[in-house]
This record gives structure tokens, C-alpha cells and sequence, in this order.
């Protein structure tokens, strides 16, 4: 028989901090087996062992706890993707499945996968991880010092002031030097230096939108207009039902780059910019003006998409 004919044997993982909750369908029957492992190096080392010959792991986004199982996954070979937790969800809702236990929802992950067949993620360069980590590790440091910043607004006393400001000063340089760091990250990839000066020409994507757009959307370049707004959360979901038209909304997808995009939309409407003369013209016509903003972070999100579609054959490279 033809391995490629061969269904893959889906595993779902319930991620948390501290564990895993995995779940594998049996190949004999309807049932299946679920086992608790720790989320840590050796716990992963373990339920990479337990799972059956052409396995191929399913876990939920969960901002980053599911990070070592997908890195770990692919330093030995196992198929793995992450699926939005918010399509599962929606998934259990349409079964009527509302009750919720570590081994329900481990059992409803692999369900899913063999409903939908998520694609395996592609296994990225140590020269993508490394930029994907320095663009998190700023944008935390970014909102630290938003933080320490308002705080020391409303604070009165002078020597608590004394702190703070040594704080924000401290944040401030940490970012300067994290900045440089991911600037070097990009110019060591050909094909990351060259999206980079592609996508900085668009009015409203600048260093911090660009770098976090290449980091977290390595699939830059290869998706349709709609894949690409759903990934970035931009894409409006219709709300009707029989001759009742409700107002469509955002859901899902990557937070971190919507609100990137989001602020480069902000940024658009400060310029004479196309899309700026577009969101004027939509407000005109009476657009709510929070929904002609959205359209614009849609329609930045397209554009970069498809100025790098000419590179997306390009490979990443570590040097």
C-alpha cells in the first residue's frame, strides 16, 4: 500500500503550563487511550514515545506553552500542528459537547484533526525562532514599560519616582538593544532582509511591524487574501439569520500580529496615504469608524501578502 494513503493516527494534546493531556485514537476500534505528561523536556521526550508509529501530533495555541512540543516534535520528525483553541471549540459546540474534563478535551483535539486534517506546520530555521523569541521578548518589554510609565504618572512621591524613572531608563535601553538584535537577525537571512525592505515601503509597516510580520507569519507570501486575513484575525464574520443582518465581527487568529496591524493602520491615517483616502471615504459613507480601521489592518495585512509572493520561494536560511 502507498505510505502517502495511509491516514495519519492524530494525537490530541490539551496544553497547559505545567502538563500535557494527550489523546490517541486507537487503530481497532472507536476508542483510545489518554495519558498525562509533564510539559517539560522529559515529559515531551516521553509522549513522542507513547504515540503510535505515523503520528502526528494536534495541540491548541495556548501563547506559547505549546512551544517546546512543537519545537521538540520536529527535532525528531513527528508531524505536528497547532490549531486555533477557538475552532476546536466551535467544533464541540456544533456536536453538542459542552462538558469539559482534561480527557474530553484531549479526545476532542484528535477528533477534530480527523475531521479537518490540519496541515503540519513547517519546521523553521533557528535564525526564525531566534527573531520569533527577540520580537516577544520586546513586545513584553514594550508593555512593561507602558506600565511603569502610566504608573509613574499618578505617583506623587519623590523617591518612588526615582524608581520608576531608573526602571522605564533600564527598559528602555533593553529594548534599544533587543531592537539591534533583530535588525542583525534579519539582515542574516537573504530572504528575510528582502521582505523586510518590501514590506517597510508600505505606508504604516514600519521596523516593528515588519520584523513581527516575518516572525510570526512565516507563511508571508503564500496565502489568498482570505487565509491571510484570518490569520491575522482581520477577518469579519458574518452574523445573520433568516432576514435579520447582524453586524460581522473579528475573531481568532494571531493577537499579536492583529495588534501590530491595527497600529500600522493607525499609523496609515496620518499620511496621504491610498488606504487613508479609502478610510475616509468609507467613514463618509457612513462606516462605523472602529470598522473602516479594521478594513484598513485588513487591507495592510493583504498587501504586505502579496508584495512578497514574488519571494515566497525563497528559503529561509541560517547562517
Amino acid at each position: 500500500m502507498n505510505q502517502s494513503n495511509i491516514a495519519p493516527k492524530y494525537v490530541g494534546v490539551d496544553v497547559s503550563k505545567a502538563g500535557l493531556d494527550c489523546w490517541k485514537q486507537s487503530t481497532r476500534n472507536q476508542g483510545g487511550s489518554f495519558k498525562n505528561f509533564a510539559n517539560s523536556g522529559k515529559g515531551i521526550n516521553a509522549l513522542l514515545k507513547w504515540i503510535p508509529k505515523g503520528g502526528h501530533v494536534v495541540a491548541e495555541a495556548t501563547g506559547g506553552y505549546e512551544e517546546l512540543l512543537v519545537c521538540m516534535s520536529h527535532n525528531l520528525g513527528v508531524p505536528v500542528s497547532v490549531v486555533n483553541p477557538g475552532g476546536v471549540r466551535k467544533f464541540a459546540d456544533a456536536q453538542g459537547r459542552h462538558a469539559k474534563t482534561d480527557r474530553l478535551d484531549a479526545a476532542l483535539i484528535a477528533r477534530y484533526a480527523e475531521v479537518f486534517k490540519p496541515a503540519p506546520a513547517p519546521k523553521p530555521t533557528k535564525t526564525q525562532m531566534a527573531l520569533a523569541a527577540h520580537v516577544d521578548l520586546r513586545e513584553g518589554l514594550v508593555n512593561d514599560r507602558t506600565s511603569q510609565l502610566n504608573r509613574l504618572d499618578k505617583e506623587t512621591n519623590p523617591s518612588l519616582r526615582a524608581h520608576l524613572k531608573e526602571v522605564i531608563d533600564c527598559l528602555g535601553k533593553t529594548i534599544a538593544k533587543i531592537e539591534k538584535q533583530i535588525d542583525s537577525l534579519i539582515a542574516s537571512c537573504p530572504k528575510m532582509t528582502v521582505l523586510s525592505r518590501k514590506l517597510r515601503r508600505v505606508p504604516g509597516i514600519g521596523p516593528v511591524i515588519s520584523s513581527t510580520l516575518i516572525a510570526l507569519l512565516p507563511e508571508l507570501g503564500t496565502l489568498s487574501r482570505k487565509e491571510v486575513a484570518a490569520l491575522c484575525g482581520l477577518a469579519p464574520y458574518a452574523r445573520d439569520s433568516g432576514k435579520k443582518k447582524g453586524k460581522r465581527y473579528i475573531t481568532g487568529g494571531r493577537a499579536k500580529l492583529r495588534r501590530r496591524l491595527y497600529m500600522g493602520a493607525t499609523a496609515v491615517l496620518r499620511t496621504r496615504a491610498p488606504l487613508s483616502v479609502q478610510y475616509k471615504a468609507m467613514v463618509a459613507r457612513g462606516k462605523d469608524k472602529m470598522v473602516a480601521l479594521i478594513a484598513v489592518a485588513r487591507k495592510l495585512a493583504i498587501l504586505a501578502n502579496s508584495i512578497c509572493k514574488p519571494f515566497a520561494s525563497l528559503e529561509y536560511a541560517d547562517t
